[in-house]
């Protein structure tokens, strides 16, 4: 089986590879430490993981939002197991540099390997760990196939799997059965994820549900602010009192649903500001270009001079040099974050919050992250990748759904005209985020409780 799944993937890697190369590129900085992917370290890494003192465990968190939970249960990793050592390993350059940007100076950074048994090898080699995490849904067979015949315990941490996703497994439940009775224990976000697992032959009793993980990102101290969006608003010209509406992790085609909205809104709100801060930071030349033949005045978070050096994301030296501002226009009308791992800040000066890929595209994101802020939600029909968390949220008043565009801008209209209106759904939120907080004690005890 292994052998027959490494063809597979090596067939797979080989067609997919340009398509990969060249998101990579666009997203920059895709040279750095570049061959970690394939198992080749530099020796100041090498020199850092062999300095092992006590139980180390391996952490894979995919991207930037997986790296934002990670961080929230490295946390309580080292609240309950202290002295253990770790080591986090992230697939992408923006998650890399959001890990570097935020881990603590003990945690060891490294990229996740290619799953090739020889790359994977390598990797076990380097990180020798005790255990293994995985976030959400990373189940690499060869992965896990090499650190189960090294005795490795492996647990899938706030793991979740969409409708979509679980179609897919179906179909290679051959394959996916023998990857995942290696799994030593399975913490589920909710009891749909769990019966998903069990459905796809995982044991009943490896499979647990211990809440969602990023609920708890919403405490005060689950992330440590670094700057002060105010100040990049008032930079940005805004002024106290201006309504705001703040579009995170936004995707293609929403973008131009928002400047649309925008334009029409401020016939009646005219001192209504857009911050937009698109899921992928790349694409700020072809937003600015819309904002453009849209007639939107755009300024970028980096050019706002407010003393201060915002987080960087690989691909921003590449896009500061963008002409993108007509800086005749005194006030601007929209602030688009062309910076990684900001969000949750602008989240704080928001006045109303919608949350991307959910209008267009699939899948959603993180509406926790928004609604913690203390401001209303609104977000569209597709939330497959957060369906417990939305049905949640709705049944108790805390967030807005919309089906479409039009939709969408009478509902930012109607919170607009109704400060009462939105306190009544911020203060329902804050309500469901405390009566789910605790799910990464729960996930870190369990593990401890696995350990040899």
């Amino acid at each position: 089986m292994p052998v027959l799944y490494t063809i597979v993937y090596a067939l797979g890697f080989v067609l997919l590879s340009p398509a990969f190369l060249y998101k990579m590129w666009k997203r920059g900085k895709y040279r750095e430490n570049f061959l970690q992917r394939f198992g080749r370290y530099a020796p100041a890494l090498r020199a850092r993981l062999a300095q092992k003192t006590g139980r180390r465990c391996w952490i894979q968190a995919v991207s930037v939002g997986e790296v934002n939970v990670a961080l929230v249960f490295i946390r309580e990793l080292r609240r309950q197991l202290p002295g253990c050592d770790i080591a986090l390993s992230t697939t992408t350059s923006t998650g890399y540099a959001l890990a570097r940007e935020r881990l603590p100076a003990e945690v060891a950074l490294l990229y996740f390997p290619q799953d090739f048994p020889w790359c994977v090898r390598r990797a076990y080699e380097l990180v020798r760990p005790d255990f293994v995490v995985l976030m959400e849904s990373e189940l690499w067979p060869n992965f896990i196939w090499v650190g189960a015949r090294r005795g490795v315990p492996i647990f899938l941490v706030n793991a979740r799997m969409s409708p979509r996703s679980a179609r897919r497994f179906r179909r290679i439940r051959w394959l996916f059965a023998r990857v995942a009775r290696h799994l030593t224990l399975v913490c589920a976000q909710s009891a749909d994820n769990a019966a998903a697992y069990r459905g796809l032959g995982v044991a009943a009793e490896r499979v647990v549900v211990t809440g969602n993980v990023k609920y708890d990102m919403a405490l005060p101290k689950a992330s440590e602010r670094k700057f002060d969006p105010a100040a990049v608003l008032a930079a940005a010209g805004v002024t106290a009192g201006q309504p705001v509406l703040v579009a995170g992790s936004t995707h293609p085609g929403e973008e131009e649903i928002l400047f649309d909205l925008v334009a029409g809104l401020r016939q009646k709100f005219p001192d209504l500001f857009l911050v937009l801060v698109p899921r992928h930071v790349e694409r700020t030349p072809e937003i600015v270009e819309l904002a453009k033949k849209k007639g939107i005045r755009l300024v970028l978070r980096t050019e706002c001079g407010t003393g201060f050096q915002p987080v960087r994301s690989p691909a921003l030296d590449r896009l500061e040099a963008y002409p993108t501002v007509d800086r005749l226009e005194a006030y601007p009308t929209c602030l688009l974050v062309n910076t990684t791992g900001e969000l949750r800040w602008f989240y704080e000066v928001a006045t109303v919050i919608f949350v991307g890929k959910s209008l267009v595209g699939q899948g959603g994101q993180n509406i926790v992250e928004a609604a913690a802020s203390g401001h209303p939600v609104v977000f569209g029909p597709h939330m497959q990748n957060f369906r417990a968390i939305s049905r949640e949220f709705l049944a108790a008043g805390a967030a807005v759904q919309v089906r479409d565009a039009a939709e969408l801008a009478a509902a930012v209209e109607a919170l607009l005209a109704s400060p009462e209106r939105c306190r009544q759904v911020a203060a329902a939120a804050r309500q469901v985020i405390a009566t789910n907080l605790g799910a990464t004690a729960r996930t870190v005890e369990l593990i401890r409780q696995k350990l040899p």
